[in-house]
Order: structure tokens, then C-alpha cells, then sequence
């Protein structure tokens, strides 16, 4: 979904995975169909090529590339915003950091 801010597609991506399981999820983000099924039978959402790319991307990025410059992705309820709050977390501190922080990083890791 090009143009989407990638902790949105995050935050989807771990909002499906507490609604299906991890297990479903990432059999479904193998494929194509399997994703698009799911989605069309469980949500009555008829994903699209751009948003099952997004959540393929999201899934790269919170297992593959975020372990490999020791950050984590959460989503957790606050009551202050009486709503979900999305953060990175520095996974051998367990303190939290700046997402420009997590990005500056990540720049390293992709050649940017």
C-alpha cells in the first residue's frame, strides 16, 4: 500500500494476528488467495494486491527486520487516548524509543 505509514500497516498486521492467530495469519500472507479468502469470508473485506503487499511488508519488517537492530513493534490500550497506542521498544533496554530513532536504524540495515 504504497504510501501508508508502515506502523499503521503494523498495527493491522497485529490487530489480524490477535483476531485469527499468528499461525493463520502467516499461512494466509503466504499466498495470495488464502489471504484474500480469509479476509473475504471472516471480514467481508475483498483485499486488494496493495494491501496484502502492505501486511507481506509489515511482516517482513516486525520479523525480520526490527529483531536485526533490536527493536519490537507493540500496540497497547492507553486510557489517556482511550484508544490504542503503537510504539517501538528497545528489545534489550525494554525502554521505549522514537520512531525517527527506529527508522534512522533500520536506514543502516536497508542501504539507505
Amino acid at each position: 500500500m504504497a504510501g501508508t505509514d508502515e506502523a499503521n500497516l503494523l498495527g493491522w498486521l497485529e490487530r489480524e494476528e490477535e483476531e485469527y492467530g499468528f499461525d493463520t495469519m502467516e499461512d494466509a500472507l503466504t499466498d495470495f488467495g488464502k489471504a484474500r479468502a480469509l479476509f473475504l469470508q471472516e471480514q467481508g473485506i475483498d483485499l486488494t494486491e496493495g494491501q496484502y503487499q502492505g501486511l507481506k511488508d509489515a511482516q517482513f519488517l516486525r520479523y525480520d527486520e526490527l529483531p536485526s537492530v533490536s527493536a519490537s513493534f507493540e500496540r497497547f490500550y492507553n486510557p489517556s487516548f482511550a484508544g490504542f497506542q503503537e510504539a517501538y521498544r528497545d528489545t534489550i533496554t525494554g525502554r521505549f524509543i522514537a520512531k525517527a530513532d527506529v527508522y534512522s536504524l533500520l536506514g543502516t540495515v536497508r542501504g539507505f
